[in-house]
Order: C-alpha cells, then sequence, then structure tokens
C-alpha cells in the first residue's frame, strides 16, 4: 500500500480533469455532486478512506462525520477525522485544510486529484461492492 507522496506513484495525478473526479465520486458514493467545491467539507475524502480501507476495519468512525455542514469548524472536525485515518495506516500527507475550508475550486480540485489517483494506486474496489449510501447513513 502507498503511503506518503512519492512522486513517481503520484504522476499523471494532476492531470484529470474536473469531469472526470466529479463522475469518479458519483460512482464510487453514489452523490450527485455538481461541483468540486462541494468536497471542501472533508467528508467525501472520509468516506472515500472508508471505502479504501473497508468498513470492517473501522479505522472511519463514520458516526463522527458531518455531512451538513455549515461553519468552518465542522469542516475541520471532518479534516481532522481524515487526519486521524492517514495517521493510523501511515499516510504522509499534509492535508491543506485552511485552504480546503475555503471552498476554492482549484484547491479542491488538486486535493481531489490526488484523491483519486491515491485510491487508484491502493484499491480494486468495485464501486458496486461498497454500500456508500448506507455507510453515509451513520454519519450525522
Amino acid at each position: 500500500m502507498a503511503t506518503g507522496e512519492n512522486i513517481g506513484m503520484m504522476e499523471g495525478a494532476f492531470f484529470v480533469g474536473r469531469k472526470t473526479i466529479l463522475d469518479w465520486l458519483n460512482r464510487m458514493l453514489k452523490t450527485n455532486f455538481t461541483k468540486i467545491e462541494q468536497t471542501c467539507t472533508g467528508a467525501v475524502a472520509c468516506q472515500l478512506c472508508d471505502a479504501l480501507y473497508g468498513p470492517e476495519s473501522r479505522k472511519v468512525p463514520m458516526h463522527k462525520l458531518k455531512w451538513d455542514c455549515k461553519s468552518d469548524f465542522e469542516y475541520t472536525q471532518n479534516y481532522k477525522i481524515l487526519q486521524d485515518v492517514f495517521q493510523k495506516v501511515g499516510v504522509n500527507k499534509v492535508i491543506p485544510v485552511a485552504q480546503l475550508i475555503r471552498g476554492k475550486y482549484q484547491d479542491n480540485l488538486e486535493f481531489m486529484q490526488w484523491f483519486k489517483r491515491f485510491f487508484e494506486i491502493n484499491s480494486q474496489l468495485d464501486p458496486d461492492d461498497y454500500d456508500a449510501v448506507g455507510r453515509r447513513a451513520k454519519g450525522k
């Protein structure tokens, strides 16, 4: 399993377009995202980790995720969960929380590009084998 930001391994990650990312997220997580900026809450990245590491691993406390965030504080809480997951599995990725929670297109696109590549390198999961809706229902 890949850890950190291995340059060679992540090559090509930043050439993936907005539509490709949104299509992947919507297929993987059974969502209806129309904008990259909608990923700024951190909940999406946490659910991707849940899919990646498997619900049975209990690495992602889905019951603590807040999907209908309204404030920076709530976004930050979701990113703390993500940082904890990364620490548990040995991923040395600096998460630019202050930038991501602003909801700016470019920051969130780059993070989701990285995340898509990271996911592809570490998972062979078929989206149909992951109960995205059921797992998300465990959140707040």
